[in-house]
Order: C-alpha cells, then sequence, then structure tokens
C-alpha cells in the first residue's frame, strides 16, 4: 500500500470524532476447543451462532459509507468453523479493507486452508493475516486448550499456513501466544523453538485478561511476560522472526514496543503517561449476537445492531454512543487489552513523540 494511503488513517488521530477504522467482529461462538485461559468462554459454551453472511454485508455497506476501515480482525469460537468465512470476509474485501486478520486455533484440517486460498481470491485489495495460537510446549499447551496432540496440530498448521505466505505476498502467517500463569515460566524460551521451526511472518503476544474459564490463569507475574516480550525483539534482531512489509513497518514495529510497554504498566498499576482510550472512538468489537461495545472488557453498550439492520452507522452518533465515549474519557479508563493500547499508541498525539523516539531506535 502506499505511503499516501496509510497517512489518511494516521491523521485520524487528530480527530476527536468520525468513523472507526478497525473492527472486531465475532463470527461464531462455536468453538472446537474449551480453552482455559478464554475470556469469551461463556458464549463459547454456549455455542452462539453468529451474524448471517447478509447481516455482515449490511454491515461492511454500513462501515464504507461512514469511512474507510483500516483493519478488521474476524474472531469467535473459532472462525474456520464457519464454512462461509470467505464471503465474510470479501463482505468486507469488496470495499477495499486494508488489513484483515483471523486468528485460529489451527485444529479445523485442511478446510481453513482452502479458506484462505478462497479469500484470497474474493479480496484481491487486502492484506489477510492468519495467527495460530500456541500456549507453550506440547505438555502445557494441550493442558491449556484441553485437546491430546493439539501442540502437534497446531504447529504443523502453522507451517502450512506459512507455506501458503510464501507463495502469496498478501499472505502473512503468524503466531499468538498468551501469556499466562500456567505458561510464564517456560514460554519464553519455546518462542524460540517455535520461531525456528515455523518461521512466522509475526508473532503477537497477549496477556491473560479480564475473565477466564479457569481464573487463576490470569494470576501471571508481570516479570516473566517482560521476559517474553524480551525474547521476541531478540528474535527479530537476530533475523529470525519475521518483520512487518510496508511503508509504515518502522513505525508498526515501534507500536508494538510501546504498546507491550504499556501493556505491562497497566498491568502493574504503575501510573505513567495516561493515553485517552480510542476503544469506542477510532474502534469498535461487535460480538455475535450484534451487540456493540467499546472494546472487549467494558460491559457497557453502544447499542445492538440487530435492532437497526445491522447499520453500524444508525448507533455510531447516538447518545448513548457518545454517553459511553465520555464515560471512557472521564473515568481515565485503560486496560491491558493489546488492541486498544495499540490504537492508543498510534493515534493518541500524547505518544507520538515517544513513537518518534522509538521508531529511530528501530
Amino acid at each position: 500500500m502506499a505511503t499516501t494511503q496509510y497517512l489518511r488513517y494516521l491523521r485520524r488521530g487528530l480527530r476527536p470524532e468520525g468513523p472507526p477504522v478497525h473492527l472486531t467482529l465475532f463470527v461464531t461462538g462455536r468453538c472446537n476447543l474449551r480453552c482455559r485461559h478464554c475470556f469469551h468462554w461463556e458464549d463459547v459454551a454456549k455455542g452462539t451462532d453468529g451474524p448471517s453472511l447478509d447481516e455482515v454485508r449490511a454491515l461492511a455497506d454500513s462501515s464504507a459509507r461512514m469511512g474507510p476501515l483500516l483493519w478488521v480482525a474476524l474472531a469467535g469460537g473459532e472462525p474456520f468453523l464457519r464454512p462461509d468465512l470467505p464471503e465474510l470476509a470479501a463482505a468486507f474485501g469488496r470495499h477495499g479493507v486494508k488489513h484483515l486478520s483471523i486468528p485460529t486455533n489451527g485444529l479445523v484440517g485442511e478446510r481453513q486452508h482452502d479458506a484462505v486460498e478462497r479469500m484470497l481470491s474474493l479480496c484481491p485489495e487486502t492484506h489477510i493475516n492468519v495467527a495460530v495460537s500456541i500456549d507453550g510446549p506440547p505438555e502445557v499447551h494441550d493442558e491449556i486448550r484441553q485437546v491430546e496432540g493439539g501442540h502437534e496440530r497446531a504447529l504443523a498448521a502453522a507451517a502450512r499456513f506459512r507455506e501458503q505466505a510464501s507463495r502469496e505476498e498478501r499472505l502473512g502467517a503468524g503466531l499468538i501466544v498468551t501469556v499466562t500463569r500456567e505458561n510464564q515460566d517456560v514460554l519464553a524460551d519455546h518462542l524460540e523453538e517455535l520461531v525456528r521451526e515455523v518461521r512466522p511472518d509475526h508473532l503477537t503476544i497477549n496477556l491473560a485478561r479480564t475473565d477466564a474459564l479457569d481464573p487463576t490463569l490470569l494470576e501471571v507475574d508481570l516479570d516473566r511476560y517482560r521476559e517474553v516480550v524480551a525474547a521476541k525483539r531478540r528474535l527479530q534482531e537476530q533475523g529470525l522472526l519475521g518483520r512487518y512489509e510496508h511503508p509504515f513497518a518502522r513505525v508498526a514495529e515501534a507500536r508494538d514496543r510501546l504498546m507491550y510497554r504499556r501493556v505491562e504498566q497497566v498491568g502493574r498499576g504503575a501510573g505513567g503517561q495516561h493515553l485517552p482510550c480510542t476503544a469506542g472512538t477510532l474502534s469498535a468489537v461487535i460480538f455475535e449476537d450484534g451487540t456493540v461495545r467499546a472494546c472487549e472488557v467494558l460491559e457497557e453498550e453502544l447499542g445492538s445492531l440487530g435492532e437497526v439492520g445491522w447499520d453500524l452507522e444508525a448507533l455510531w452518533e447516538s447518545e448513548r454512543a457518545q454517553a459511553l465515549r465520555r464515560k471512557v474519557r472521564e473515568t481515565r479508563c485503560e486496560c491491558t487489552w493489546e488492541c486498544a493500547q495499540a490504537d492508543n499508541v498510534l493515534f493518541r498525539p500524547e505518544s507520538w513523540p515517544a513513537l518518534a523516539r522509538e521508531v529511530l531506535r528501530v
């Protein structure tokens, strides 16, 4: 994508009001696992159905009328359990969304790889990122995700996605690791093994948060979290871990480093500079039943898309939405959700001096 195309999104940071640039859409609550650290476990237990294809198309059309989206994440449950996932992606791709990301446990078999090929065909202007979740060495991963042989199968899926990505420059194949109490002592060391075997294009580190099927997994030693983050940086510097490949790659890498610092800082309750949160202003989370929230953490709702024909524009400037934004601002709301903190670092002018200094260190 040309540099000038990215600049129009970065300018959004100077506007206090306007359309979202980032949506997370939970396309299904169905899942083939019962991961003990899952924050979405209640909807997974219910097997909550996601929106219909027509509803997603209406949402994508509405979002396009509001303004161009930079990034859409299709989440779950397990997204690849939806046979129409490529068509859901195409609902946004036909409007030129620039980045589409799909997290997966990697255990859906050949169907997940066929789906990716179809997405690439249906979304010719979109860069698609698929990331497989792996939570430590085999015995740790399988215990957390409650599936025998899960690590081996997930690793094979990640390698297969990477092979697909080697043939298509618009496909990125990555890994996601979530730091929990159960894996915190072994995850940093396991990262190098994973990266050497898969050679992923990117690696996402999450900190277990808010809720979990097994709440004890949330009790993370943040010194261990810092070690995992440091391991990622070391692998990048050694050239073993893929790096972003677009005009603002240096900015994206600097953003990630500042994001991890902020997540740790908030997790420790350490204070420091407050960045007004962009959740509900630049981004929104849409759950399977059409409920729209500012983020994955706050329970307050902007409204229900089911009540307005899946027209996000009808909710976005409502008094209810405005009231929620005021609450986020006035309460100085902050949390450890990485997506929100990444947006805050990138789009809040208050962070730009630190971001500029970090870019120069890349």
